[in-house]
């Protein structure tokens, strides 16, 4: 993944994370890469309350300074991207918005097909 690719993912999942109280796969997903920042950056960035442009310049600088870093991270992003990929929500307070991404089951209302009513 291109290293400014990865530093703003990287950045926006973080500040997702930060404002997240409950638990789900996906929050998980997002806790883990906010927590691998929060050490990784631990004494030089405070991570709650960062600029997302610091957060992500941040992130670039370290990833160019450090593969391992860059490895490590660029796996935790591409699990959170796994997870998000593969999750059904509705989105909206009547609910009519629904995304059913890679969803192998069938959603109330997904049209499958050509389907002909009489």
């Amino acid at each position: 993944m291109e290293l400014s690719v990865l530093a703003l993912q990287a950045a926006n999942i973080a500040l997702w994370a930060i404002d997240k109280v409950s638990g789900g796969a996906l929050e998980k997903a997002g806790a883990d890469v906010l927590e691998f920042l929060t050490k990784s950056f631990q004494g030089r960035l405070q991570i709650r309350g960062a600029k997302p442009e610091l957060l992500e310049a941040a992130i670039l600088s370290e990833a160019e300074w450090d593969r391992e870093f860059q490895k490590d991270l660029e796996k935790l992003v591409n699990q959170y991207q796994q997870v998000q990929n593969n999750s059904v929500s509705q989105n909206t307070e009547s609910g009519v918005n629904i995304n059913v991404a890679s969803n192998p089951g069938t959603v109330i209302g997904q049209q499958i097909g050509q389907q002909f009513f009489r």
